[in-house]
């Protein structure tokens, strides 16, 4: 009956909004119903959690059973989980937060902050935190209760700071087409580091189409192929590139049609068949030939692309990635065939060029190509039309090869 009421107050606002000349006041309304409506989803399922009942439903964690219920991942309903099992603990906030006052992102900030052994102290002080959360922005809310938690425990700075250690976590989540999510905590330090790392290879050039955003996932994918390239691995493991699963009908792989299936070790989805041919360049293949139903009739091959020895040559002979203007490093580069090997290219030297993962992308799904002319030298055409030369940098002293006639 109170999620029937929430609902229809809700509905009420956004046809308020949608006819209002000031929208405010109903962003406001819509707002608060919005944090009630959670308010009592939040106490729903932490009835559910404290009775057990996941369990009696065959699920062994409530996270598991809370991700099947709503669909969120399980990033996501862990932070609920975590909201619903400690603002019973705040009954002052819970009840701002019930009425629509207080901000679902002020109250992330207070339950983070509250500890089973400062329970009392959260308790004596709960009313000016309470103000402090209805009244200030999250940034300035945040920088104050790291100081009241301070104060309310002196002698665990050295506890909080393994605890912020302790905390440090990170999520994985694949959608169905393969795009993925990325959520997780890194202490104080940690997070400093990665932010650094992401900052210095995400700075913005000259008539840069991408957003600060996708320079920052840009960056996050440059420092994981740079890692994977230098890791040296464990005695009697084996570095593994990803693994491409194509699979198709009617052998569509080779004509850029249909779709294939991605398997990297945790699971496989289906991705458009630009991304496998991408991929291809430089992982292991393994190729399937379906019928029309899916039954497979025949397997193809598997090859490593490209050769620890021959991705060492183009590193010494490209330096970098060879797209005009980039200053990308080679050891977080693909080895691209220029001619593509399931269009008949050789992996050899010449048909090879490094290209970062940015590039690389921009060049199978955006209508670029690249066109091998031997010696190291490339041509890359736009999707206008217009052509602009690759040649080889400098290896030393020494000067490049000329360009074939």
């Amino acid at each position: 009956m109170v999620e029937h009421m929430v609902v229809m107050e809700f509905e009420a606002c956004a046809k308020e909004l949608a006819r209002a000349a000031n929208p405010t006041p109903a962003v406001t309304s819509a707002t608060r119903a919005l944090r009630r409506f959670r308010a009592e989803q939040l106490s729903e399922i932490h009835a559910v959690v404290e009775s057990g009942a996941y369990f009696v439903d065959g699920y062994r964690s409530p996270t598991a059973w809370l991700a099947d219920v709503t669909r969120e991942g399980f990033g996501q309903c862990k932070g609920t989980l975590r909201l619903a099992e400690r603002i019973v603990h705040m009954p002052l906030i819970q009840a701002s937060f019930g009425n629509g006052t207080l901000s679902e992102t002020a109250l992330r900030l207070l339950t983070d902050s509250w500890a089973a052994h400062i329970a009392d102290v959260f308790e004596r002080d709960e009313a000016m935190l309470l103000r402090w959360a209805t009244s200030l922005p999250a940034a300035d809310l945040r920088l104050l209760l790291d100081t009241w938690r301070m104060h309310a425990d002196p002698d665990d700075e050295a506890a909080t700071a393994a605890d912020q250690f302790d905390a440090r976590s990170l999520h994985l989540s694949k959608m169905l087409d393969g795009v993925g999510q990325l959520d997780g905590t890194l202490d104080p330090e940690g997070y400093a580091l990665v932010h650094e790392a992401i900052r210095a290879l995400s700075q913005r050039g000259e008539d840069e189409p991408r957003t600060a955003a996708q320079r920052r996932a840009d960056a996050l994918v440059q420092m994981a192929k740079m890692a994977i390239e230098s890791f040296e691995p464990i005695p009697g493991q084996k570095r593994r590139k990803p693994t491409v699963i194509a699979t198709s009908a009617n052998d569509d792989l080779c004509e850029s049609t249909g779709g294939g299936g991605l398997d990297t070790g945790g699971g496989r989805s289906i991705v458009p068949i630009s991304t496998v041919r991408r991929m291809a360049c430089d992982c292991e293949i393994h190729r399937y030939i379906s019928d029309p139903v899916g039954h497979i009739i025949d397997f193809g091959r598997k090859r490593r692309i490209v050769s620890d020895v021959q991705f060492d040559l183009l590193m010494i002979r490209d330096h970098r990635c060879r797209w005009p203007g980039c200053g990308v490093p080679a050891a977080g580069c693909d080895a691209h065939h220029a001619t593509h090997w399931l269009d008949g290219g050789e992996t050899k030297p010449d048909n090879l060029i490094l290209l970062c993962w940015y590039h690389h992308h921009l060049l199978h799904d955006q209508h670029w190509s690249i066109e091998p002319l031997g010696a190291g030298y490339f041509t890359l055409q736009m999707p206008d039309g217009r052509r602009r030369d690759l040649r080889p940098p400098l290896i030393g002293a020494a000067m490049p090869a000329p360009p074939p006639s």
